[in-house]
This record gives C-alpha cells, sequence and structure tokens, in this order.
C-alpha cells in the first residue's frame, strides 16, 4: 500500500514533465524507473531490464540457484549475463571497479552497504532515480528500494563503477 502511494505521489509530482517528454521516454515493466529508448538501449539500461527479471525471486543467504538467491548472488548472475565474471561476495565484489560519488551515480553502478560486518556485507545495482534494485534480506526477495530510506543511508559505504566493455575484472581493481 505505501508502494503504492509512493508511486501515486512520484506520478503526480512528475507527471507533467513525463507527459512533456512522452515520447522521448517509454515506461518499462517498473513502476519505479523510467528508461530512455530515444537511443540505442546502452549496455547499462540492458542490466536493468535483465534484474527486473528477477523480481520477487525469493531471498536465500548463500543461494544463487533457480529458486532463490542472496544479494551478491543476484549481481553475480546479472552481471555474468554481460560478459562480467565478479566474485561470489559483496566483499570480494567491493575490490572491482572505480569508485564512484554518490552524486555521480550512473545506471548500473554497484552499491555496496555495512549490514552485519566491518567490510561490505550487502550489494545492490543503481537503476537511476534514487532507486536500487537488490536481493533483500529484510523483504526476503528481489526488489526495488530507495536508496534515500534511513536503513540504507546509514549504512552505505562506497559505490563502484565496472567497465562493461572489458571483460576481465581484474584489471579494474582499485
Amino acid at each position: 500500500m505505501i508502494k503504492k502511494c509512493l508511486f501515486i505521489a512520484f506520478f503526480l509530482l512528475f507527471g507533467n514533465h513525463l507527459y512533456a517528454k512522452s515520447h522521448q521516454v517509454k515506461q518499462v515493466s517498473s513502476p519505479y524507473l523510467l528508461v530512455d529508448k530515444t537511443e540505442e538501449s546502452s549496455s547499462k539500461n540492458k542490466i536493468i531490464t535483465k534484474a527486473e527479471e528477477y523480481l520477487g525471486k525469493s531471498y536465500g543467504f548463500g543461494n544463487r540457484n533457480d529458486f532463490k538467491t542472496d544479494c551478491s548472488g543476484f549481481t553475480q548472475e546479472i552481471f555474468e549475463q554481460f560478459g562480467l565474471s565478479l566474485p561470489r561476495s559483496a566483499a570480494l565484489q567491493s575490490k572491482y571497479g572505480s569508485r564512484v560519488d554518490i552524486k555521480d551515480l550512473q545506471v548500473g553502478d554497484l552499491l555496496f552497504y555495512r549490514t552485519y560486518k566491518k567490510e561490505p556485507s550487502h550489494v545492490a545495482i543503481y537503476a537511476g532515480n534514487g532507486q536500487m534494485i537488490h536481493a533483500s534480506f529484510r523483504s526476503r526477495q528481489v526488489q526495488y528500494d530507495d536508496i534515500g530510506k534511513s536503513y540504507y543511508k546509514q549504512r552505505f559505504m562506497y559505490a563502484k563503477r565496472l567497465a562493461l566493455v572489458d571483460q576481465d575484472l581484474s584489471t579494474q581493481t582499485n
């Protein structure tokens, strides 16, 4: 119910802007994300489109299979489909890519959080418009969340950007 109210409020706030640009913007299946389709789809938008196929998939700590996944299994599986081989844990995934300031986030950037240990223990994919898509332990499923939620703001560590043209992540460590 809360998500529905937030969506309606968002739509009312930005509806006129979206209507004016309706010839340029196509809404995708997620009520949270608008992807610009005027240009050829970028790899980053394809990542989100692929990630959306997992919405509602059950969460299972340490799992990555047809039925359940955890946060790092989710990001590993998504990026694997684009030729990038990420390690299995959030802590190890955080060693790859280039650091990005939160003000400069782009769709497809990885967001790292400290949840139950000092090193990164949660990872999500930035989906644009202040949203992330991730396998949520709390909600027990893959879903969208607002990166501005106090829970995530308090635990945010940093963001990383992976170069999708590179097949070998070992050259991207920072």
